[in-house]
């Protein structure tokens, strides 16, 4: 059973992967074309409005992570009934949830130009207000469709599965709307292709699991307890939750409001191959949750502590690359992708890849974090970090402009959430006092200051075009090679890390 488990895990994460790459680069193809064929102000309008329906999912309030959780156990010990009274109740929940989405949507419709600054404009050719009412569907119409049996397939290590079907429909979808613009440069058309593409793979989808999974069909009942253990968990997600949202929405609305649709959609570029990087990364630390999470309740906690300081240092070598990569490759690549004329600031590069710094070495304590299920232990953390965010987000858009937009993100993380976490994390799980993961953030920043210093002084004697993006990726990734070998042979925590990564290729752990 355990080596099963153990071959699922590889061909989940395997699939993940090639699948977030997939579904990574496709709209980047997308875009280009869309700005080619149409300009770049339809995609300040597709941004603008993707920002503020993802805000509506708010909705949502974790209920999908509860029941997944609540899931596992009566799969693995084949109590069918139970899993149906779930299911059950998570459709009744999703189609709330899509009400209260329609509801709030329609109440925002009248209000949509409060979200564009004054004296910017959108296409004259377009209806803003049917292309969001379109958008709206698209977003709400999955909680009307079957999406709650997506459930079924996490909960039976299946994710391969639903990697596979949303990779596939991500393929359909870009390469409808790429024919569309390449044949009619029509915006309309392009954007009513998204809720036909999610009507049918939303049936494909539950005639799938029907079919795999018979057993799950009809109906079944949920006993008081399961559902006051399911709305406990919510409780406790609903903050987090807050946070992952405002984070990646508001500032695309803030954007909007104050600087207008074109410097949304320039900054969106930048942010796209951002969040590009971040999933992928994202997804080996999902992959490794589950390891996680069978060490803290197995281990002792001088181990896991052990296990955590080589996974932070393993995660400083990936965070130099990364934030080196920003610094020197993210002008050239703008400017070949999308041209000059939508380049920001150098400023902008730059505290894009501070703030992916911040975010991928907190990367390692939130996994921990989260496998830990300290949620209530940290109640109040995300409410803090999104007034003190938002606050900063629209008092500092006007003093400095669209700096002030990725400072404030960066302060709200760096000064709240992470000392936050780390000191309710190292009370609760390691017998160690949290001024030594201090002491790892200082060796992260460093040795990822010396290459970030490095690669940004060489990369002024670069070139552009695509031989200076191949110069400038070879470059970066010596340097980084230099300073990371320097690390690991120089430092106690490198050594150790290094020597179980050796162990994890030889297949020893």
């Amino acid at each position: 059973m355990g080596i099963n488990r153990t071959k699922r895990s590889l061909i989940n994460i395997s699939v993940s992967i090639v699948s977030k790459i997939l579904v990574t680069l496709l709209p980047f193809t997308t875009r280009t074309i869309m700005i080619q064929t149409i300009g770049i102000e339809y995609l300040g309008v597709d941004s603008l409005f993707a920002s503020v329906l993802n805000m509506l999912s708010l909705s949502e309030l974790g209920f999908s992570s509860a029941i997944v959780y609540t899931m596992y156990k009566p799969v693995a010990e084949k109590e069918d009934e139970k899993v149906k009274g779930l299911l059950c109740f998570y459709k009744t929940v999703y189609r709330v949830i899509g009400v209260i989405i329609l509801g709030v949507g329609l109440i925002l419709l009248p209000n949509l130009q409060w979200f564009i600054a004054e004296g910017t404009t959108y296409p004259s050719d377009i209806n803003i207000y049917i292309v969001y009412l379109i958008l709206l569907v698209n977003a709400a119409i999955s909680y009307f469709l079957f999406s709650y049996k997506s459930a079924v397939l996490v909960a039976t290590m299946r994710n391969d599965i639903d990697s596979i079907i949303d990779t596939v429909r991500s393929i359909i979808s870009h390469g409808l709307q790429i024919v569309v613009l390449l044949l009619f440069r029509e915006y309309f058309l392009y954007i009513i292709i998204l809720p036909i593409v999610t009507v049918a793979n939303n049936i494909f989808r539950a005639i799938l699991i029907d079919k795999k999974y018979p057993q799950y069909r009809g109906k079944g009942k949920l006993s008081k307890e399961d559902r006051k253990g399911i709305l406990t968990r919510v409780g406790a997600l609903i903050g987090n939750k807050l946070g992952g949202v405002v984070f990646t929405s508001v500032d695309s609305i803030v954007i909007s409001k104050y600087l207008g649709l074109v410097v949304l959609a320039k900054y969106t570029n930048y942010f796209t191959i951002f969040s590009a990087v971040f999933a992928i990364e994202t997804t080996v630390y999902s992959a490794i949750q589950s390891v996680v999470g069978n060490s803290l309740v197995s281990n002792s906690k001088e181990n896991n502590f052990s296990l955590f300081k080589d996974i932070f240092n393993i995660t400083i070598i990936i965070s130099m690359v990364c934030v080196c990569c920003f610094t020197i490759l993210y002008q050239p690549f703008i400017t070949v992708w999308v041209g000059s004329g939508n380049l920001l600031g150098i400023e902008i590069p730059i505290l894009l890849a501070l703030y992916y710094f911040i975010k991928s070495t907190r990367k390692p304590l939130f996994t921990f974090y989260e496998a830990a299920g300290l949620w209530r232990a940290d109640f109040l953390k995300p409410y803090v970090s999104v007034i003190v965010n938002l606050v900063m987000n629209v008092a500092m858009v006007q003093i400095i402009g669209l700096p002030g937009v990725i400072i404030s993100s960066i302060f709200a993380l760096a000064v709240i959430e992470m000392p936050w976490e780390s000191i309710v994390f190292f009370k609760h799980c390691f017998n160690v006092k949290a001024f030594e993961y201090g002491a790892l953030v200082l060796k992260s920043v460093l040795f990822c200051g010396i290459a970030f210093a490095i690669t940004f002084f060489v990369g002024n004697f670069l070139p552009y075009g695509i031989l200076g993006i191949v110069l400038r990726l070879m470059v970066t990734l010596t340097i980084c090679a230099v300073i990371s070998l320097i690390m690991l042979k120089f430092t106690r925590g490198g050594r150790q890390a290094w020597g179980r990564f050796g162990l994890i290729l030889k297949r020893k752990i």
